[in-house]
């Protein structure tokens, strides 16, 4: 089949190519490595996309995809789960700030019924109101297990103050309120507004040729027709954090928890690796300042950093489980004293190597299989710009010492900070 993609780039082993009448992007990166391919879809669109009211649309949306089309679908037998089980493949899909990515692994002379399912899906989903009444409640459920869990409480309740304006604020699950009375008219309207192919970027990596890669996409997508109108993208300024916020949250629970928060620029400024590189330093693995002084001393049950690399300006966020019987006090002031020693002095060389180098494996690992490669390029793709990807492991060379002083001492000020308390009600510190 004579496909209508044309070349747009390549670099680091991924090409990228847009077709010439609907404009849906696609990657090809082939991988060899064994005889499956990692096929993916990613739309862009996510929670940010939502209207006030409407959050979690994207999440539920993303479940009723599974329910059915007119050729997938339960009452004929051919549901795209049976479909895809049948054939040995694994697949998901997930919703988070900035994009929905559905996927599949499967044996590479299948790769045919997975083009078929998403493509189908892509203009043909039913949406239909029994089955939005059927996931409601399962995402009811998940709301309602999120709301006994005290990292997922702490993060987004850490979100929603930390953000007063950028939809960033809402949860991907969405607000209970919102969920309860979501219609399904809202959801056929989000799913015609944003499931086109000019809004989406397909993904193959695996043991297939970029040639044949595009003949089975072209096959499927070429004649899906793009959108009728301009597809929006919303976007939103979150004015400068003037002050510290503070938060506390009493539930039942066994134990205490401890977040802060700190405003960073988007995922693809020039900043974001050198801040990744203090998530290592500070709490990431059993050499790390903080593992160090509070893990090892028993004073805290588990300690990690975060530098979430989103399309727009994200969060450093660090957690730490509070040992029973050490206040949470204690705990926050050793946290704050740690970023303080780093605005305050650069890590010494030594330090400095440690993190680099448990940054380049972490790195490496994610380029190892053609699943972790489609989802390497999957967020990539949501921040902006795939070759986000395969350019990661240079921007963190390039860090030195110098950057990690710099960008810390930028970032961690007390006014740009969020502070958030677990305190179990059956032991509160």
């Amino acid at each position: 089949m004579a496909h209508r993609f044309e070349q747009v780039k390549s670099e680091g082993g991924v090409t990228e190519w847009r077709h010439t009448d609907n404009g849906l992007t696609v990657l090809t990166a082939p991988t060899p490595v064994a005889p499956v391919v990692a096929f993916g879809i990613v739309y862009r669109v996510g929670s940010r996309h939502e209207l006030p009211g409407h959050t979690g649309a994207t999440h539920i949306l993303e479940h009723l995809m599974y329910k059915g089309t007119e050729k997938f679908n339960r009452d004929k037998g051919t549901e795209a789960a049976r479909e895809l089980h049948r054939v040995g493949a694994s697949f998901n899909a997930s919703t988070w700030l900035d994009r929905t990515n559905y996927f599949e692994i499967i044996p590479v002379d299948r790769m045919a019924l997975a083009v078929d399912i998403e493509s189908d899906r892509m203009r043909g989903a039913l949406v239909r109101d029994a089955d939005l009444e059927s996931e409601r409640m399962v995402v009811l459920n998940e709301l309602d297990a999120g709301e006994n869990e005290s990292f997922d409480l702490l993060m987004k309740s850490s979100f929603a103050l930390a953000y007063l304006e950028h939809p960033y604020r809402h949860p991907t699950i969405g607000w209970r309120s919102d969920v309860e009375r979501m219609s399904g008219d809202v959801l056929r309207g989000f799913y015609d507004t944003y499931y086109h192919p000019n809004n989406a970027t397909v993904i193959v990596v695996g043991d297939v040729d970029d040639a044949t890669a595009l003949d089975h996409v072209e096959g499927g997508f070429g004649n899906i027709e793009r959108a009728p109108a301009p597809v929006p993208d919303l976007r939103i300024r979150e004015p400068e954090q003037r002050g510290e916020r503070r938060f506390d949250i009493h539930r039942v629970g066994e134990l205490g928890n401890v977040a802060l928060s700190w405003h960073i620029p988007e995922g693809l400024h020039a900043d974001l690796p050198a801040l990744s590189i203090l998530t290592q330093i500070l709490g990431d693995g059993v050499t790390s300042r903080l593992y160090q002084r509070l893990v090892e001393t028993n004073r805290c049950l588990g300690v990690h950093a975060f530098a979430m690399e989103l399309h727009d300006p994200g969060l450093f966020q660090i957690f730490a489980a509070v040992s029973p019987g050490v206040s949470h006090r204690e705990v926050e002031d050793s946290i704050r004293e740690e970023v303080a020693r780093l605005v305050q002095a650069p890590p010494d060389q030594n330090e400095t190597a440690r993190a680099l180098a448990q940054t380049r494996t972490d790195l490496a690992f994610h380029h190892e299989s053609p699943g972790q490669i489609l989802g390497g390029l999957t967020e990539a793709v949501a921040m902006g710009d795939w070759r986000r990807f395969v350019r990661e492991l240079e921007l963190v060379q390039s860090v030195g010492v110098e950057d990690l002083q710099r960008v810390a001492e930028q970032y961690f000020s007390d006014h740009n900070l969020t502070v958030g308390w677990f305190i179990p009600e059956n032991g509160a510190t």
